[in-house]
């Protein structure tokens, strides 16, 4: 009997986890429910957006933020990773970006991947890497979206993987996630 039960919670946690959001967060989700299912109130620190501490918080990520509209209730969740220290062509940053990346490929399949520097740059060699970043003169992202045919849940607009470097340092970067719910572009059309 024990075994049965354990066997039967194990179960409802695997069915809860596989339709559960993005680190626990359902988009639509309001405040009070944000509240609710957070470790933590959540910090408002700018008109819709609020700093959280999700129910499943991931160890590679440091920040949580999202936005909640009045009526439509969470739509954009974010999270940003703990500094990741590299070199000057970003080896260690790359890395990070592409393990991550390949993880939310095996969840949602097909993406775009965006290595470009920004035309008139002069930040062109690879061990300016980091600096073309910093200055916006380079992107490094991974776009999970349906006209890349990735396979997203009915309430995910669009995911966005960013490679970012720090304002401070050249040699410290971090890894970005943008989840756009399906109403984000309703909410920000207004």
């Amino acid at each position: 009997m024990k075994k049965f039960i354990i066997l039967i919670v194990f179960i409802i946690l695997i069915v809860t986890e596989a339709f559960a959001g993005p680190f626990g967060i359902e988009f639509g989700m309001s405040l009070e429910q944000i509240t609710q299912i957070s470790r933590g109130s959540p910090q408002n620190v700018d008109g819709d957006w609020f700093i959280i501490i999700p129910p499943n918080e991931d160890v590679f990520f440091e920040t949580y933020l999202i936005r909640i509209h009045q009526r439509y209730g969470v739509y954009f969740i974010r999270a940003i990773s703990r500094v990741i220290n590299t070199d000057q062509n970003g080896a260690e940053l790359k890395e990070q970006f592409n393990t991550f990346a390949a993880s939310l490929q095996r969840t949602y399949g097909n993406y775009l991947r965006s290595d470009t520097i920004i035309p008139g740059s002069n930040l062109t060699s690879p061990n300016q890497f980091m600096e073309a970043l910093q200055r916006e003169e380079r992107e490094l992202a991974a776009f999970w979206n349906r006209n890349e045919r990735s396979r997203l849940p009915n309430d995910i607009l669009e995911i966005i993987v960013i490679a970012d470097a720090s304002g401070f340092s050249i040699n410290r970067g971090h890894i970005i996630v943008n989840y756009y719910g399906i109403q984000y572009d309703r909410i920000e059309s207004h």
